[in-house]
């Protein structure tokens, strides 16, 4: 089992990096919502990992905290679930909201997922409802850009056509040198650094 990966980032995919470790690249399934959230290439990255072994090849899943990589798992442990569908619930929403919506067994939520319609939510919720409640804490998730402020300057860069990773990144950035301005200023701030490139 390979449970931790750490090496330098190589390339960026849809849901997947290349990690080189020790002059080796492996190929590493994230969720869509960490995609938008990593270092640049050539920096060092540390994911939690899980290795999946089927009949057509290794699949290795990571993720940026201990509270994803549960959920995952705990997510594969339901019928009819596999890590395709796993991993697209952990794209939409956090290990807290997923917890939440089954504790509350909110249906919309779950399906707002891909693979997920509502037989699948039910399942979710009745072999799930008893066993997330530790999952609720966020405080792991090794989140980059977590709060309102950088989901809104997020979205605003991404209205103005930049693409999620290059919007994040930038607002990383801007960030260091921001701390706890308006969101038009973290902005503004991400803006310039945007048009250098």
């Amino acid at each position: 089992m390979i449970a931790f990966i750490r090496g330098k980032l190589i390339d960026v995919e849809t849901g997947a990096v290349v990690i080189d470790v020790g002059g080796i690249g492996y190929k590493v399934h994230i969720p869509l919502s960490s995609s938008y959230q990593l270092p640049a290439r050539g920096s060092e990255i540390a994911l939690h990992t899980n290795l999946i072994v089927r009949d057509d090849g290794l699949y290795l899943y990571g993720f940026r905290g201990k509270n994803e990589l549960n959920f995952f798992l705990r997510l594969l442990g339901v019928s009819g679930v596999g890590p395709k569908v796993a991993l697209a619930v952990l794209s939409t929403h956090s290990p807290g909201e997923l917890g939440r919506a089954i504790a509350d067994e909110d249906f919309a939520v779950l399906t707002q997922a891909p693979g997920i319609g509502k037989k699948t939510a039910a399942r979710i919720i009745l072999e799930l409802k008893d066993k997330v409640s530790d999952l609720f804490d966020e405080t792991d998730s090794g989140d980059i850009m977590d709060g309102g402020r950088e989901k809104d300057a997020l979205e605003a860069l991404e209205a103005l056509g930049y693409s999620p990773l290059e919007a994040s990144r930038a607002l990383k950035e801007a960030q260091a040198g921001l701390t706890d301005a308006p969101v038009e200023d973290l902005i503004k701030g991400a803006l310039r650094l945007l048009e250098r490139k």
